[in-house]
Formats: structure tokens, sequence, C-alpha cells
């Protein structure tokens, strides 16, 4: 048996996987405890993790409230800029406060999200073997390979060039992130930030399926595409009216849990105005009265997206990684609306996989987000869909997951992928 400690950022849509890989080692008789700021607790205890609080002075219950305000309230650049301002007084507790707790624990591997780089650092510090899950859209910089940008492949020089200047964009935007962490491990006696050493050298694992990820050269040898870490009991129980459900085609659309985009949401609703569908419409958390979206619209504060996925026929997305992800296991195809983050690029991999179509931001009227649910809602989407839902449920990604870190806790040596 192993003691396994997980470190996601304070974000719900990287519990969520991160909580699905947890348990599935505790089904196989090893310890999972979850170690975060005190924002991340009640979510954490819903989804029945073992939680592990630091941060009480550094970053107390509340103080990222104002953070996750502005990223709720704005999108593209401006979002990524309250997105990293977040994940600065999340590093502070971490670097001030998180260590004492941690070694105290006796964790033997630690399981760190991708983006955090202070946690993989403090695993450094402590010499302890290190797991990289990536659980949003993979950020291992190649070049000719598009990142968060919402670029395709490139086949000419000019794509090339907007391929090169959209990750050297972002690179530039994360820089004083990274030099604050930089100088928290210079502080600790490690060398200074270089992805090579916040990422493992033992195992990174990313929960994408490999044929939903642009043509890679340059991976190292311990990554692994091992499919989506989705288990439906790690997902807290919703109610949910289903006896208003009437038979028709289903529509789910979900922006996700820290976007209110409401009158994208309007706009949506007067998309299916003429379509026979039913539009089921979840508010990530916000509450609406009834009739302030128009037309014939279920709409629920939160919905249980596994379960309407089984049912659903189509679903408008703002493309986060665990909501496409979900759609891909259940065979449903997407219209993506790409609001801010790694979005643009899930988005641009929906187009690319043929698993949905996406809509920038100046092309989201009535009328063609209508055209858009109309084309995936034909067969060739369907299908496109329904054959990721059967590579997904016959490689069992989160099985293979938990086999890579239990033979990392076992010989403490990298695993090479397969093939």
């Amino acid at each position: 048996m192993a003691r396994f400690g997980f470190f996601s950022l304070p974000l719900v849509g990287h519990l969520n996987p991160m909580a699905a890989l947890s348990k599935e080692l505790e089904r196989r008789g090893h310890e999972a405890i979850f170690f975060n700021v005190p924002e991340l607790g009640e979510a954490a205890r819903a989804r029945g993790c073992r939680f592990a609080e630091f941060g009480a002075k550094t970053c107390p219950a509340g103080s990222l409230t104002a953070g996750f305000s502005r990223l709720s309230h704005s999108s593209g650049r401006a979002a990524d800029v309250a997105g990293l301002s977040v994940l600065d007084h999340y590093a502070e507790a971490v670097f001030a406060e998180a260590g004492p707790i941690v070694a105290e624990a006796g964790i033997d591997v630690w399981l760190v999200d991708q983006y955090d780089y202070s946690a993989a650092s403090l695993a450094a510090y402590f010499e302890k073997p290190l797991v990289t899950l990536a659980v949003a859209l993979l950020r291992n910089y190649e070049e000719g390979a598009p990142g968060f940008s919402g670029e395709l492949p490139p086949k000419d020089a000019e794509s090339r060039r907007r391929v090169r200047l959209g990750n050297e964009g972002l690179l530039e935007l994360s820089l004083p992130h990274r030099e604050r962490v930089s100088g928290h491990r210079q502080a600790l006696g490690l060398a200074p930030f270089r992805y090579e050493d916040v990422w493992s050298k033992l195992a990174q694992i990313s929960q994408q399926p490999a044929e939903f990820e642009f043509p890679r050269k340059e991976l190292p040898e311990c990554f692994h595409f091992t499919g989506p870490f989705i288990d439906p009991a790690s997902h807290p129980d919703v109610s949910f009216p289903w006896e208003r459900l009437d038979g028709r085609p289903l529509v789910y659309a979900s922006l996700g849990t820290l976007k209110s985009n409401y009158d994208l949401l309007r706009t949506v609703c007067e998309a299916v105005r003429g379509l026979d569908v039913q539009l089921v419409v979840s508010l990530g958390g916000e509450e609406l009265e009834a009739g302030q979206l128009p037309g014939d619209v279920l709409m629920v504060k939160f919905a249980p997206q596994l379960k309407l996925l089984e049912r659903a026929a189509a679903m408008v997305t703002h493309a986060g990684m665990n909501s496409s992800l979900e759609c891909l296991t259940y065979g449903v195809p997407m219209v993506a609306l790409p609001i801010a983050h790694d979005q643009f690029g899930v988005a641009a991999r929906i187009e690319w996989s043929g698993v949905g179509v996406r809509l920038q931001p100046e092309q989201r009227t009535a009328e063609r987000i209508g055209e858009a649910i109309r084309t995936v809602l034909g067969p060739r989407y369907r299908h496109a869909a329904q054959r990721f839902a059967d590579l997904i449920r016959e490689r069992n990604g989160l099985s293979r997951a938990a086999d890579i870190v239990e033979q990392v806790a076992r010989t403490g040596e990298p695993v090479p992928r397969d093939g």
C-alpha cells in the first residue's frame, strides 16, 4: 500500500478528474490525500476525498473570491490575467504553509497538477517521487504544435508564424508567475524555474486520448495519453426534474462553473427556436428566474452532467477539457463556444477531430449557433463522437493512469509509454 498526495489548482474543474483518480487508487487499497487551500475543502469533501488543509494564514477561505469573480466576468486575455492572479495567491500559500503539513502526512508519491509549479517545486525540495497529471490541455511546448491559441496544425509559413506567436504570447503572459515561483525555488536551494524541473521525469499523464491531440514529436518518453479520468461515483449527487424531459432530441448547454456569460446563453436559447429539440441549460451555480432566458428552455442551477450526456444528442459547451472529454466518453458531438484559457485550444481540437463545430466570438449569432447545432446533430458528427466513445471505453484511461502511478510507487523508475 502506498500513500499518495494530490495537489490540484484550487479549481473544481481541475479537482474533478484528480478526485476520480484518487478514488480508483483507494479502491486498489492505497491511501489518497488532497492537499489544498481552504477554498477547495468543501468541494473535495463533497467528492469523498480525504482533505488536508494548508494556507489558512496566507490564503484563508474567501480570499480567492475576488479573483474568481474577475474570472467569471471576463474573457480572453483579461480572464488569463485574472487566472494568473489566483495562481500567484495559491502559490504563495504552498510555499509559505504547505511544507510542514505534507511532511507530517508521510506522502510516498506526489501527484501534481501540470499547472501547479509550486507543489511540484516542493516535491523536489522534499526529494519525493513526482507524477505530473495534465488534467487540462497539455502545456508541453513544441515548435509547430498549437497550444492555447485556437490555431490548427500549421500547413504553411503564415500559419506556422501564427502558432509561434500564440505560443510565445502565452509564455510572455505567464512569465511573472514563473519568475515568482523561480524566486521561491531558489530560496529553497533549488535551481531556477525550468519546465523540465517542475514536470515529472518518472511519468507525465494526460487524460486526453492521443487522438484528441495534434501530432507531436517531442513529448518525453514518460508522457502517457491515457484517456479521461471519469468516475460517476465521484461526482456529487445533483437533483434534476427528469419528468420534464419530453422525448425530443436533447441539446444540453453549459458554459462551465466559472463563467456567468448569460448573454451567450440567451443567444443559444434563441438559436434553438424552430429546431425540434429540447434545450436544457445549466447555469453553473447561478440562479435566474423563469423567463429570463428566452424560449421553451429547461433551466437548472446545476445539472447532473454525466447522466444528461447519456441522453443528449448534442452539447453546446465552452470547450472546457472535462466537459469535452465527457462528451467524447458518451459519444456526444459538440458546438464549442470557447471563452478563455485553454478553451480555444480545446475547441480547435474538437474541430480537428471531427467531433464538433467551433464558433469564434465574432460568429456567435443565434443564426450561426442554430446552424451549428443542426450540423452536429447529423450522422457525420455523431459517428465521429461515437468512435471516440468506443476507444475510450476500450482503453479505460482511469485504470491505465492508476497502473502507471502504481508502477512509479513500486519502482521509483521512469515509466516509458508503450510503443
